[in-house]
């Protein structure tokens, strides 16, 4: 009898380590900012995430399974995906917009592949957007292409129904790519998924400051980056006028965020930049999905 109860102490011992190893809990933290404080609550979030003051992000991004769920508003519009492949902001915390393999639907949600060595992620419909074939563009069409987890702002160099060759800019150099019809996002200058947009990150703010539309349903804005401001705060770029010497624009020069008055002085790297002076006589760069016409 006495090694009988040193054997069942044994074993009723190692019950929390089994739970333990096993996961008793299906939630995994990360990094979120506290309710109006903009605090980190957690530390073990990929390095280099962050949060916008006015994300849209709320509790914890939870693991399920083999799909890692979303944290943030769900504005519960179901988004059909007929092809392999769509339109969606990243998982977990990225909210960068780039092309993912669509996996399943799943209510309100779409499923997608998770990047190489992470689990697949649910995103909510509205933050999504069927990646179908580009037809009919025209050389020099401003398009969006995905590169290394987020897109970039393109001019289309030849299309066919085979592939859609794209000259952008990647680490500020020149750089050509063939894409399949369904790799490639035309741009219009409307309010649309994925738009080129200026907005107030409050609502008697004077600067405009440059973003990336995700979805409105007319009252509110998200933004790509967490970023929540109300849709009146939005405006589209026209990103479909070329501009030419001596126009009167708003662009942002690069490596800033804020527009500026400016005046066009040339076009650059095939139409992928503009040359602009500011009202202080400085010569600046602003890249092609960065100039619109005055407000």
């Amino acid at each position: 009898m006495g090694a009988m109860r040193v054997r069942l102490l044994l074993a009723l011992a190692t019950i929390p380590l089994v739970t333990a190893c096993t996961g008793g809990s299906s939630s995994e933290p990360v990094k979120t900012p506290e309710a109006g404080t903009g605090k980190d609550t957690t530390t073990d979030a990929p390095a280099g995430a962050r949060v916008a003051a006015n994300s849209p992000l709320a509790g914890k991004d939870e693991r399920f399974g083999t799909v890692r769920a979303f944290a943030g508003d769900d504005p519960g519009k179901t988004v059909a995906i007929p092809g392999k492949r769509a339109w969606t902001v990243g998982p977990g915390e990225s909210w960068t917009i780039s092309l993912y393999e669509f996996v399943r639907a799943d209510g309100t949600k779409n499923v997608f592949k998770g990047p190489a060595g992470e689990p697949d992620f649910a995103i909510p419909g509205a933050y999504t957007f069927p990646a179908t074939p580009a037809r009919g563009l025209a050389k020099g069409a401003l398009v969006l292409v995905p590169v290394e987890g987020s897109t970039t702002c393109g001019r289309v160099l030849a299309a066919s129904e085979a592939e859609i060759k794209v000259a952008f800019l990647f680490d500020t150099k020149r750089t050509e790519q063939a894409f399949q019809p369904d790799q490639v996002l035309p741009l219009d200058g409307k309010l649309a998924f994925a738009a080129p947009v200026a907005y107030k990150q409050q609502p008697d703010s004077k600067g405009w400051t440059l973003g990336t539309l995700v979805y409105t349903d007319g009252t509110t804005a998200w933004l790509q980056g967490a970023t929540r401001v109300p849709a009146a705060q939005v405006k589209p770029l026209d990103v479909v006028r070329a501009y030419k010497a001596g126009d009167k624009v708003f662009a942002v020069p690069a490596e800033s965020d804020a527009f500026v008055a400016a005046t066009v002085t040339k076009v650059e790297g095939d139409g992928l930049q503009y040359e602009i002076k500011t009202p202080d006589g400085a010569t600046k760069l602003a890249d092609v999905c960065a100039v619109t016409p005055p407000f």
